[in-house]
C-alpha cells in the first residue's frame, strides 16, 4: 500500500436515510454493548442533535463539529475503507470520515482543527489482556525495581531499600524477580529470610504466576486465612513443609489477609495514584482501551470510587471478574457471585468502564515453573507434563454455568494440554447450552496444537487474546520447550490463515504496555537473542498486526460496535503518530529507531505518539500537556 492509496469514503450529513440507519444502529449498539437505559434517552438525543448540526455545518461561521483532523494518513482498522485523509467528531462520536475536502463542510467558529502535516492517525489502540487497574493499584505497594535485577544480591538491595522507605506498610512486596538467576530455578523462605525477616515479605515473579515468600509471610498468611493461602497453592518440601513459593500467585489479593488501613498509610490514593500514571502512560503510546482481567469483587468498591472521582475519564476499560479455581467447592456462592457480577452491566456500566459481562480463569500456570500442562513432557524434564489447576470434568462444569449465565470466559491458557482442555469446555457448553456469539476466549494461546485444536478453534468460534510481546522470551523458553516447539510458539500466521479471531495486547505489568513493541515483534519476531529463527513463517503483516490491536481487539471486548476503528457512529478514540507504523516491518527500523534492552527495562520507542484522542476529547499532548 503506497501512502497516497488512499479509499475515500464519507457520510454526507444531510442524508436523512443514512441517520435514520445510523441511529438505529447506535440504539442497538448501546443497548447491546453497555445496557445503559439510565443513559439512554439523553445519549440519543445528544447524538441526534449533533448530527443534525452537522447538517448545517460549514466553513461560514457556523458552529460545525467539536473536532476535525486534516492532513492525515489515516488508518481506520475498517477492512471496507481502510485510509482517508481527514476525521470529524461531535458530542464525543465520529460524524466524518473521508477527503480534507469534505471535511470543510464540518468546520465552524467553533471546531478545533488539527493539521496532521501528514502523519499517521490511528484508531487508539485497545489492549485485549492487562492488569492496569488492579496490578495497577498494587504497584502502591510494589517495589518494581526486580525486573532490573540480574541476581539474588540486587534482589537483596533493592527489596531491603524499599523497605526501608516503606516502614508504613505492613508488608513488603515487589515484582519482577526471574528464575534464571535463583539457585536450583526456584526461591525459598530460606533465601527470603536472608533478605528481609522482620516483616512478611511476598515478591511476584516477572510473569506474575509465582509468589515468594519469607517465613514470617508464609506464617501470617496461612494464620490470618488458611482457606485463601491454599488456593494460592503453596509448594511443599519432601517433608511436606512450606518451601515459601505460592505457585499460583497471580490469584493473590491482599485484602484477603490485611484490610486497607494495614496496608499502608493513606494507601487507597495511593493507589488511585498508581493507577492513575500507567494509565496515562498508555495515553502517552497511544493506548485508549483496556480489558482488566482480573477484577476481585473486594475490589470493585474501589474501582467505582476511582470512576467516579474522575481517574476513567479519559480511558475506557472493561473488567473481567477473577474465577478461581476453587469456586466450584461452593456452587451457590459462585452462581450468586455472578449474578452479582452480572448486575453491574446494566447498573454499573457506562461509557468509559464495562462490568458484569466477563470473567478471567486459568487452566494452568507458565511454563517457566513448569507449571502449563503440555501434550508432550518438557524438555528439559522428560517425564514432566506440567499441570492444569481444573480436571476436565470441573473445568466443563464451571464453564458451562457461565456459559449459561451469558457471560463471555476469558480463560489463561498457554501449554498445548491446557488449551485442549480449555476447547474441550468451550465445546461442552455449546452442546449443553447452545451455541451463541459468546466469544469465549483462549488468553496467551501460545502453544495451540495446529492438526487438531486450531480448527476446533475455527469450528468453535474460539478467540484468540494473544500478547506478542511475551514472544520475546528469555534464556528458558528453548530449554523449557525444545527448539521444534519454538517453531509454532505464538502461531500468529497460522491462525490468521484460518481464521481464527485474533486480538492483541500487552499482558501488563508482564509485558510491555506499549504497542509499538507488539507490533515489531509480530512483524519481526526476534527473541530475546535477537533471531528470528523461532517460527519466522508465522510473521504477520503490520496492518494485520494494527487490526489485531485496535477492531479486533474490540471486538474480542465485545465493545466493536462502538470503538476499535474509525467510522462514522463509533467513539472518536485516535492516535496521531508522529511515524509511519508501517515502517516497523521494515528491516532498517530498529537502526533508524535503536532500542535499549536492560532486563525488563526497554527504553527507546516511547516519543512517536503526538496526540492522543478519547471521545473528541486531547487527552495527550507529546509537548507534555495531558488533560
Amino acid at each position: 500500500m503506497t501512502l497516497d492509496s488512499f479509499s475515500i469514503w464519507g457520510n454526507h450529513p444531510m442524508n436523512t436515510e443514512k441517520f435514520e440507519r445510523k441511529l438505529s444502529a447506535i440504539l442497538s449498539a448501546d443497548a447491546k454493548s453497555y445496557g445503559l437505559l439510565r443513559h439512554l434517552s439523553m445519549t440519543l438525543i445528544v447524538i441526534a442533535t449533533g448530527l443534525l448540526m452537522l447538517g448545517c455545518s460549514s466553513g461560514d461561521g457556523s458552529v460545525g463539529s467539536d473536532l476535525v483532523i486534516m492532513n492525515a494518513k489515516v488508518f481506520t482498522s475498517n477492512a471496507s475503507n481502510p485510509w482517508a485523509q481527514a476525521v470529524a467528531v461531535n458530542e464525543g462520536r465520529i460524524a466524518y470520515v473521508g477527503d480534507d475536502s469534505g471535511v470543510r463542510a464540518y468546520v465552524g467558529s467553533k471546531t478545533h482543527v488539527v493539521d496532521a502535516n501528514g502523519n499517521m492517525l490511528t484508531p487508539g489502540f485497545i489492549d485485549n489482556h492487562c492488569h492496569v487497574l488492579w496490578i495497577g493499584a498494587l504497584q502502591a505497594l510494589m517495589t518494581k525495581e526486580l525486573y532490573k535485577a540480574t541476581s539474588v544480591d540486587e534482589i537483596r538491595t533493592s527489596v531491603q531499600k524499599y523497605a526501608d522507605n516503606h516502614l508504613d506498610h505492613a508488608i513488603v512486596m515487589g515484582v519482577g524477580w526471574k528464575y534464571e538467576y535463583i539457585p536450583g530455578g526456584m526461591p525459598d523462605k530460606d533465601i527470603g529470610d536472608s533478605i528481609i525477616s522482620d516483616r512478611p515479605m511476598l515478591l511476584m515473579s516477572y510473569g506474575g504466576n509465582s509468589g515468594w515468600l519469607n517465613s514470617m509471610a508464609v506464617e501470617q498468611l496461612e494464620k490470618r486465612n488458611a482457606t485463601a493461602f491454599n488456593h494460592l497453592a503453596p509448594a511443599v518440601d519432601s517433608d511436606g513443609n512450606y518451601t515459601g513459593v505460592l505457585l499460583h500467585f497471580h490469584a493473590f489479593n491482599p485484602l484477603d489477609f490485611y484490610s486497607i488501613e494495614e496496608l499502608g498509610t493513606n494507601i487507597k490514593r495511593k493507589m488511585f495514584d498508581e493507577i492513575t500514571r500507567i494509565l496515562s502512560d498508555g495515553l502517552s503510546y497511544g493506548v485508549t482501551g483496556y480489558n482488566d482481567v482480573q477484577i476481585y469483587k473486594s475490589f470493585i468498591p474501589m474501582l467505582l470510587e476511582f470512576r467516579e472521582q474522575g481517574g476513567l475519564d479519559n480511558v475506557r476499560a472493561r473488567g473481567s471478574y477473577y474465577v478461581g479455581s476453587h469456586s466450584l467447592e461452593d456452587e451457590e456462592g459462585l452462581k450468586t457471585s455472578l449474578t452479582y457480577w452480572k448486575s453491574l452491566y446494566t447498573d454499573e456500566s457506562d461509557a468509559h468502564l464495562v462490568l458484569g459481562d466477563s470473567v478471567k480463569l486459568y487452566i494452568e500456570g507458565v511454563f517457566d515453573s513448569h507449571t502449563c500442562l503440555l501434550l508432550n513432557p518438557y524438555s528439559d524434564e522428560p517425564n514432566n507434563y506440567g499441570e492444569a489447576v481444573w480436571t476436565q470434568e470441573d473445568f466443563n462444569k464451571v464453564v458451562q454455568i457461565i456459559d449459561g449465565m451469558g457471560i463471555q470466559c476469558c480463560t489463561h491458557a498457554s501449554g498445548d494440554g491446557g488449551i485442549r482442555r480449555v476447547i474441550n469446555a468451550y465445546e461442552n457448553a455449546i452442546k449443553i447450552n447452545g451455541y451463541r456469539d459468546a466469544r469465549h476466549r483462549l488468553d496467551h494461546c501460545d502453544l495451540p496444537e495446529p492438526t487438531q485444536d486450531q480448527p476446533r478453534m475455527v469450528q468453535l468460534g474460539i478467540y484468540a487474546a494473544m500478547q506478542p510481546n511475551h514472544f520475546f522470551g528469555n534464556s528458558n523458553a528453548e530449554t523449557l520447550l525444545g527448539f521444534d516447539r519454538m517453531q509454532r510458539f505464538e502461531p500468529w500466521g497460522s491462525l490468521e490463515k484460518l481464521g481464527i479471531n485474533l486480538s492483541f495486547g500487552s499482558d501488563w505489568a508482564a509485558g510491555l504496555l506499549n504497542p509499538i513493541y507488539g507490533l515489531f515483534l509480530a512483524t519481526q519476531r526476534l527473541n530475546y537473542k535477537f533471531e528470528d529463527n523461532w517460527g519466522p513463517g508465522e510473521k504477520i503483516l503490520i496492518e494485520n498486526a494494527m487490526r489485531h490491536y485496535t477492531i479486533d481487539s474490540a471486538n474480542a471486548l465485545r465493545l466493536g460496535k462502538e470503538i476499535g476503528s474509525i467510522e462514522v457512529g463509533k467513539y472518536g478514540d485516535f492516535a496521531l503518530f508522529n511515524i509511519d507504523l508501517r515502517t516497523i516491518a521494515s528491516d532498517w527500523f530498529i537502526i533508524e529507531h535503536p532500542i535499549h534492552v536492560e532486563g525488563m527495562e526497554v527504553t527507546g520507542w516511547e516519543d512517536f505518539v503526538e496526540m492522543t484522542v478519547v471521545g473528541g476529547k486531547i487527552v495527550y499532548q507529546k509537548n507534555g500537556e495531558q488533560h
